[in-house]
């Protein structure tokens, strides 16, 4: 099974403001993200709070550790989830994605449970925490990049691997391959090495988005703290328009 090559969206566009997070494990009791609908909501609070309209829901794909977490399935949780923030009386918009994991097999799981793109868009969050980068990441990457979609590799100031890891990235951001830095890590909460390569990443023009990688609610300070760090390093217009604007401009370019 393939995705229609002409996005689609299951839920109306964002608000014209507002910021967004593409990188999220918000939906409860489904991967390492939040365990119950209460802490999903208190999430959502907290990011409203923090200037947050909406959220892309992105469990793990890898069905070594979540079988169940197919397209079809994360659809219907993220509906669920919106019935929930709903009835709380949240005004914040769900829309389902995946983080998914390449693994040696990840082609013929899209071509049996279909491409888990972003939003009904042709974007795709994906990852791979090999200690070399993996003989079957470029395979993926090409097969991605063949079909009309577009990678986003999440987080590689986290996953980078020790031989070629930047010449790599070079090359597949020369095809077309986004990167997406992660906010926490300009805290140092990640560790000393993501903490310094987000910095260079960031001055080398690396990355085209920044998200939280939101998990559970008691990692959520360390998180939106990277924001004001990052605005403060950066600048706050550049750092708005990586989890405003170009969230928008990617998956609803025609709103």
């Amino acid at each position: 099974m393939t995705q229609d090559p002409t996005p689609h969206h299951e839920a109306p566009a964002p608000p014209a403001t507002g910021r967004i997070d593409i990188h999220s494990h918000v939906l409860p009791g489904i991967d390492d993200g939040c365990a119950t609908v209460a802490e999903s909501l208190d999430s959502v609070r907290a990011l409203i709070d923090h200037g947050y309209v909406g959220t892309v829901c992105t469990p793990h794909c890898w069905p070594t550790c979540y079988p169940a977490n197919t397209p079809r399935h994360i659809a219907l949780w993220t509906q669920a989830l919106q019935q929930e923030i709903d009835k709380a009386g949240l005004d914040y918009r769900l829309w389902a994605g995946a983080e998914l994991r390449f693994f040696p097999d990840v082609i013929p799981w899209m071509q049996t449970h279909g491409v888990p793109t972003l939003a009904g868009s042709r974007y795709v969050l994906c990852d791979f925490w090999d200690r070399e980068w993996p003989d079957f990441a470029d395979p993926a990457f090409d097969w991605l990049l063949a079909g009309g979609y577009t990678p986003i590799l999440a987080h590689p100031e986290r996953t980078a691997t020790a031989t070629g890891y930047e010449q790599r990235l070079d090359h597949w951001a020369a095809r077309g391959v986004l990167l997406q830095g992660n906010l926490q890590c300009f805290t140092g909460a990640a560790g000393r090495r993501p903490d310094e390569l987000v910095r260079r990443y960031m001055d080398q023009g690396r990355y085209t988005l920044l998200a939280l990688d939101m998990h559970r609610p008691d990692s959520l300070e360390s998180r939106l703290g990277g924001i004001a760090i990052a605005s403060q390093e950066y600048g706050a217009d550049t750092v708005e328009t990586m989890i405003r604007e170009r969230v928008r401009e990617l998956l609803w370019p025609d709103a």
